[in-house]
């Protein structure tokens, strides 16, 4: 089986890769200048450095491509443009150069997001039948991504999956929380009993997999995560018990956090790079519950994450220490 994987350097996207090499892939990588490639370097694949700006060169990439993982997009950006040239046009470059495929055009799996739906309303965790509603730019960069994805099921087999917060090995931004806890405190915006959903990268790996070769997936939408929902403090206490650690809960209040949000922004505008933190995160951030029902997926692509938290968080942990990021 041939496969392309957009954005394949990064950190889910060398899990990926590595699992497609075991699996005795043809495995070709599609990055941006520059990018680092130090999770794949050592992997017998092919690598190509022109990201997705020139539609000839993507062609020549997807070229007898049975499945194409369309991983690449932005997280973090200077300007709402920019996610939307990245996110949303970028995953249009792709549908566009895979239905021009000669012959059978290749399955694409777009790594969306839980913030393309947006929050809990209720009581009940989101399903793939909700009406969406994102809060930031970034989420409805990815909500518009998915529009694309269903312009092109005409021409392109296609398969959405919704990513809840993802962590594991490789990963720096969940890196912070853990050195925090590591120097005895847990910091955190809002409540501590907000509800989230997590997904541990091998589980993550799994049902890309599955979303590549299931014959019933394409068309469909899916939510990835653990199906059991935990809170902050959980967390916060897993990671503080891997660690040997008790640390301090500290909440920063909605209000305080908003105010230093401006800070950033203005810092960040300034330097012009990224916001670390911008009012979009800080409401993302403060919602109550981040959940949803992954029964879609355990039914139809026969998910089945075996990382709670418990057993994830230990892993990452182990980990970090090893690369001696703790």
């Amino acid at each position: 089986m041939r496969a392309v994987v957009t954005g394949g350097a990064g950190f889910i996207g060398s899990h990926l890769i590595e699992a497609l090499v075991a699996r005795g892939d043809d495995v070709v990588c599609v990055e941006r200048p520059g990018a680092s490639r130090r999770w794949i370097a050592s992997l017998p694949i092919d690598v190509r450095d022109h990201g997705l700006e020139d539609p000839r060169l993507v062609a020549t990439a997807f070229a007898g491509a049975d499945v194409v993982y369309h991983l690449a997009g932005l997280t973090e950006a200077r300007k709402p443009a920019d996610y939307y040239r990245v996110n949303t046009e970028g995953t249009a470059r792709v549908l566009q150069v895979a239905a021009r495929v000669p012959g059978v055009p290749p399955r694409v799996v777009l790594a969306s997001s839980q913030a393309a739906g947006g929050p809990c309303t209720g009581e009940d965790a989101v399903r793939e039948d909700c009406v969406p509603h994102p809060l930031s730019h970034y989420g409805h960069s990815k909500l518009m991504a998915e529009v694309m994805m269903h312009a092109y099921a005409d021409r392109v087999p296609g398969v959405i999956l919704r990513l809840s917060t993802v962590y594991g090995p490789r990963e720096r931004a969940v890196l912070k929380f853990f050195q925090l806890v590591q120097r005895g405190i847990a910091l955190t915006i809002g409540a501590w009993n907000r509800e989230v959903c997590l997904l541990y990268v091998s589980d993550l790996v799994q049902g890309l997999l599955a979303a590549g070769t299931s014959p019933i997936a394409v068309g469909r939408t899916y939510y990835l995560s653990h199906p059991q929902p935990v809170t902050w403090r959980d967390f916060a206490e897993a990671v503080g018990g891997t660690l040997g650690r008790h640390p301090v809960l500290v909440s920063v209040p909605r209000c305080a956090a908003k105010a230093i949000a401006v800070g950033a922004e203005v810092c960040a505008f300034v330097a012009r790079t990224p916001a670390i933190l911008n009012r979009e995160k800080v409401r993302e951030m403060t919602q109550a519950r981040w959940v949803c029902d992954v029964s879609r997926s355990i039914r139809e692509l026969a998910f089945g994450p075996a990382y709670p938290v418990s057993r994830g968080v230990g892993v990452t942990a182990a980990w970090y220490r090893e690369a001696g990021w703790i």
